[in-house]
């Protein structure tokens, strides 16, 4: 997970920061102990497919065209090519691949709808969308906590799970603390 990082050009953190976050949803919506150390433990390997996106894709400082979007958007299939049917890393393949997939159906790379989404999936697709708004990216400037959350809630329906959504409305300020904890804004500047 380190080297799809080190190839992203994200800051170091951002493995822990999404473990964190991760838990900390999981926990609130009531998991088992085992499904939120399995969450906390393998939603940094969400974005482990991105190692077989080219280099003059994956470091564009700008935003992406439509195809070089659809060449993005493979990452979600070759996270899962790589992880599946090793032992142990089941929790893993499943993130993987399906932590791109939106409640509406409209999500990649299955197209998956509601509930057929992995609650692995689903949760890390929240956090994951939290952690990326509020970070620095060469195409973007940081958002702001209370941005963030009015985005992600109102893709409640739609991006995401929308029982989970209330769950992530009563503990935001936790996730903003978790956040804020380990990001640093000089280090991100050096993107």
């Amino acid at each position: 997970t380190e080297l799809a990082e080190a190839r992203d050009h994200e800051t170091g953190t951002h493995l822990s920061r999404i473990a964190g976050l991760a838990r900390c949803l999981a926990e609130a919506a009531g998991c088992s102990p085992d499904f939120c150390n399995d969450i906390e433990m393998f939603s940094p390997m969400h974005d482990i497919g991105k190692v077989g996106i080219p280099d003059g894709i994956l470091h564009l400082p700008r935003k992406l065209t439509e195809a070089e979007f659809a060449i993005m958007k493979t990452h979600p299939e070759i996270g899962y090519q790589i992880l599946k049917d090793k032992e142990c890393l089941e929790t893993a393949a499943e993130i993987a691949y399906t932590h791109h997939e939106k409640w509406d159906g409209t999500g990649y790379p299955q197209g998956l709808s509601g509930e057929n989404i992995p609650l692995a999936g689903r949760i890390v697709s929240i956090v994951d969308t939290y952690d990326a708004l509020r970070s620095i990216r060469p195409y973007k400037m940081p958002f702001s906590h209370e941005e963030s959350s009015k985005w992600i809630k109102e893709s409640a329906g739609k991006s995401f799970d929308p029982d989970l959504i209330k769950i992530y409305e009563k503990i935001e300020h936790k996730l903003e603390e978790i956040f804020d904890s380990q990001y640093d804004p000089k280090l991100a500047e050096a993107i």
